[in-house]
């Protein structure tokens, strides 16, 4: 950068803009009540001409905010960010490093369920391994045990939270149902304000400063320590292995057939997922459908595993049957019977069409 485009870029801030509008300054950027930017002096013309189009841009974008560098703009260098999280952490001492090395990979892995229950997949302890997000001073297995053990104690954090709202807000109501019949229209509305000041001053809340908070308030916090992480929609599944999933993204039922899919029953997913069908709806399953997403089964796998569905004898409810077009489904004759089914799997592979 030359000398000349150093001295505009202003100060405040650390590294800004250069020649941002300056409020302060006389004969240039706006003025109260303008509508344009008055002319800039000549020396201001021969900075301009020094500008990389990057500085030009953003010049002209804080000039039309009114702000006088990145920071007040909202903005903010990546490189310095970088250095100055690089320092803060040269400063720590070696506990903090670890602690804050943790804090970041299990940032990683509540993220990382989220992410993949959104893509339609479950996430195991060794899904983190493999992303490389376990800290220098782990081993997997330690980290798994942490990353459970957060999600057990902000689970049961959250628990007890709701548990003194529910019941704070059950006391208001008995005191509500309290007041006599006979009571006067204004000692009724004095107790419901009393009830409601009561649930106010019971009812956890994170966004709440300490200076607003009554006594009983400042008491319930020190009983019940707000959980760092919000963890309530993370649920597990035990199988072969550990599984994790986030129910904001993936609903109970399709975190069962991914399960089944992982586990790599083949048997047992054909069955649960013809009962399933069979209960539901009610209607026989679509043996193809077995070729969908989660399970992408081939055709030769969905034959072995009805074969091994009817050598193993322990499921002798699961059936199947044919439209006439040649399309092969499942059903369990608990929910439905073998007329039932023939004719929905006609109606669903032949006969809609034909009304449509």
């Amino acid at each position: 950068m030359t000398d000349a485009n150093e001295t505009a870029w202003t100060a405040e801030g650390g590294k800004a803009i250069p020649n941002a509008v300056n409020e302060g300054s006389e004969g240039a950027g706006f003025q109260p009540g303008d509508g344009v930017v008055e002319e800039a002096s000549g020396p201001q013309e021969a900075l301009s001409a020094d500008r990389t189009p990057e500085e030009e841009f953003l010049a002209q974008m804080l000039a039309a905010t009114g702000a006088t560098n990145l920071e007040e703009a909202g903005l903010y260098d990546p490189a310095e960010v970088a250095a100055e999280e690089e320092r803060i952490e040269e400063e720590m001492s070696p506990e903090e490093r670890q602690a804050k090395a943790e804090h970041d990979a299990l940032a990683a892995a509540f993220n990382m369920i989220r992410e993949r229950s959104n893509e339609g997949k479950l996430t195991t302890p060794g899904t983190w391994a493999a992303a490389g997000i376990v800290p220098d001073h782990l081993i997997p297995v330690d980290f798994s045990d942490l990353a459970f053990d957060e999600i057990i104690a902000a689970q049961a954090a959250s628990a007890a939270a709701k548990k003194v709202a529910e019941e704070a807000a059950q006391a208001a109501v008995a005191d509500a149902d309290a007041v006599s019949a006979d009571s006067s229209v204004e000692d009724v509305a004095a107790s419901c304000s009393k009830a409601d000041e009561a649930a106010g001053e019971h009812a956890p809340s994170v966004d709440e400063d300490d200076s607003n908070t009554s006594d009983a308030g400042d008491s319930l916090d020190s009983e019940i320590e707000t959980p760092e992480w919000k963890l309530d929609d993370i649920k597990v599944l035990e199988g072969k292995q550990t599984y994790l999933y986030s129910s904001d993204y993936m609903t109970d039922t399709y975190a069962h057939w991914a399960f089944l899919a992982e586990e790599g029953d083949d048997t047992l997913t054909l069955v649960e997922n013809a009962r399933e069908e069979s209960r539901l709806y009610p209607r026989p399953m679509l043996a193809t459908s077995l070729s969908s997403k989660p399970y992408y089964w081939s055709a030769e796998q969905i034959e072995q595993a009805w074969q091994a569905v009817q050598e193993s004898g322990s499921y002798p409810d699961i059936k199947t049957c044919e439209a006439s077009n040649g399309e092969r489904y499942f059903y369990s004759t608990d929910y439905l019977s073998d007329a039932q089914a023939k004719a929905l799997a006609e109606w669903y592979s032949v006969e809609r069409y034909m009304n449509v």
